[in-house]
């Protein structure tokens, strides 16, 4: 009887081994691999990234592998009459599939070591290894199909030289508003990859740059800016990249997950705008002025750098997201009865270098603007002014000019103003947030994460819980019914092998896949769905256990 099952389980563990490799080989390298060599990934590269990915496809594969085995090699025990030999010879079919029990288990633990704690990981390194090469995948597809598509932007370039950074006949277009589509056209761009935060962003400094509006009129700073830089994709953070550990982690205390981390920061740097924007209209309504505005300098550049002052009466929050500025009292520059039409009733606007005047801006209407740079990570703000006349230092009245719009950016916040929000704890912020804002937009971005993002992510996080267990549990089950089955069946044959465990197999992952999605969505209840992936284990205990108890004794 030993040397029966040593026999058995001999054919078993090649039929599994051959039958993973196969798989695992022929799905890792059409489905990962080479959609990522098309993009730009190098051979070596590539094999190193096989590396990191086949432990994540093996934990897939293992358990069809196995039962794919199990089905052939008993399925070809039976049709070569061995069983009949055997039943003749009194040895029960039920001591000639512990082998396959034995497989089933072994490939169990294995699954659910693989899929709870070291496929995770790897997933995570190999992001990891993607975002290393991610430039390379730029360039690679400028140079092979002359554009990059990405954050609602397209970049388009004639000629492409990766050493040197440069790209040649670059049009850029912004379609994030399909109402106002906005293009650049530039003669050439240099490109910069800069990662903040494990995000990766790229930069395309164009060199006399055309800018073009959908709507007429000229492209602001800010709408300037954003055309030119952009993140670049990357793998999103899911709780299926996420190891056992840190699924019970995070289901105690979402505020670690990076997505709602980054949603709190997010927050944050919201309030720190609002903060400025509450600091500008008190300045204005008590002294009619306001001052500390300066151009931003980057960290380590030396330069004298500008700033404005602005004069106005009338200061409101606009639509929650910016502050509009308006006057209807004449202007302290501007005195006497004969004063020119523009200047009635105007927002002054007055431009310095360090402690010389450049030049005066009288506008209608003036909007300030505040907005997070994700690459300097500051605020910066830009200050729009629309039917504006503009006035050079020293020069006459006569020989003003008049603009319909105009802006002045990368103007920086006071220092103290935004970082005070940078302070809040992410807890308190979340269980208190009428003791730190009274802003609705910011009240509303609190709640969003409290009512939607982080049942959204507990409901995900049980979702991968149930599966990857049930996943794990499922495999011994499949290669116990798989090995039955091939007796009753005969199935010896490769074809037939298949078509015999594809049932089984299909059943429990179709099972698994309604239910964690129906665990995954807010809207159902969660019963529903760990009903549905239990309930898939349950049918196929009472199968295999029928089978066992009553088909295989006869």
């Amino acid at each position: 009887m030993s040397t029966l099952k040593a026999y058995l389980g001999k054919d078993l563990a090649k039929a599994t081994a051959m039958a993973t490799v196969a798989i695992t080989l022929v799905i890792t390298v059409f489905a990962v691999i080479e959609p990522l060599r098309e993009q730009g990934m190098s051979g070596t590269q590539a094999l190193k990234f096989f590396g990191y990915i086949m432990p994540v496809m093996f934990s897939l594969t293992l358990p069809i592998a196995a039962l794919f085995a199990a089905t052939i090699v008993y399925g070809r025990f039976s049709r070569d009459n061995e069983l009949m030999a055997c039943r003749a010879s009194g040895i029960p079919a039920l001591s000639l599939l512990t082998p396959a029990i034995w497989l089933g288990a072994i490939v169990s633990v294995v699954t659910l070591v693989l899929g709870l704690y070291i496929a995770p990981k790897l997933m995570f390194i190999s992001e990891a290894s993607i975002k290393r090469n991610l430039q390379q995948i730029v360039y690679y597809r400028l140079k092979k199909k002359r554009y990059f598509d990405f954050s609602k932007r397209i970049f388009h370039a004639d000629r492409v030289n990766p050493g040197s950074g440069w790209i040649e006949g670059v049009v850029g277009v912004d379609y994030s508003d399909p109402d106002d589509v906005k293009c650049m056209v530039a003669p050439s761009a240099e490109l910069e990859f800069v990662e903040r935060n494990g995000e990766m962003y790229v930069q395309f400094y164009p060199t006399n740059p055309t800018l073009l509006r959908q709507i007429g009129g000229d492209i602001g700073t800010a709408d300037a800016l954003r055309l030119r830089r952009g993140d670049l994709p990357s793998m999103k953070d899911e709780p299926k990249f996420y190891d056992w550990t840190r699924l019970r982690r995070t289901l105690a205390n979402p505020e670690i997950c990076p997505a709602v981390n980054k949603e709190i920061i997010k927050i944050k740097r919201r309030m720190g705008i609002q903060n400025f924007y509450d600091d500008v209209i008190r300045q204005i309504k008590k002294d009619g002025k306001y001052k500390p505005l300066r151009e931003f300098i980057p960290p380590g550049v030396k330069a004298e750098s500008e700033r404005i002052v602005i004069e106005a009466s009338q200061a409101s929050l606009y639509k929650g997201t910016e502050v509009r500025l308006q006057t209807s009292l004449p202007l302290s520059t501007s005195t006497g009865p004969s004063m020119p039409s523009f200047q009635r009733d105007a927002v002054l606007v007055s431009q310095y270098s360090g402690k010389t005047l450049k030049r005066r801006l009288w506008a209608k209407s003036v909007y300030i603007r505040g907005n997070w740079d994700k690459i300097r990570s500051v605020v910066l703000v830009t200050v729009v002014l629309n039917d504006v006349t503009i006035l050079a230092a020293g020069q006459q009245i006569e020989n003003a000019y008049h603009r319909r719009r105009d802006e002045i950016g990368s103007l920086a916040v006071p220092a103290g103003i935004a970082a005070r929000s940078e302070q809040i704890d992410s807890g308190n912020l979340l269980k208190n947030a009428t003791d730190y804002t009274d802003s609705p937009q910011v009240l509303k971005m609190i709640k969003d994460v409290h009512v939607s993002m982080i049942p959204r992510l507990k409901s995900k996080i049980y979702a991968e819980m149930h599966q990857r267990l049930a996943y794990g549990i499922s495999c011994l089950l499949m290669v116990m019914l798989g090995a039955a089955l091939g007796l009753l069946l005969r199935g010896g044959e490769a074809l037939v092998a298949f078509a015999i465990s594809a049932g089984p197999a299909s059943a429990v992952i179709v099972m698994m896949l309604m239910g964690k999605q129906l665990i995954a969505n807010p809207g159902v209840p969660e019963a529903y769905g760990i009903i549905v992936i239990w309930g898939g284990i349950a049918a196929m205990i009472g199968a295999t256990g029928y089978i066992y108890a009553v088909t295989m004794r006869r």
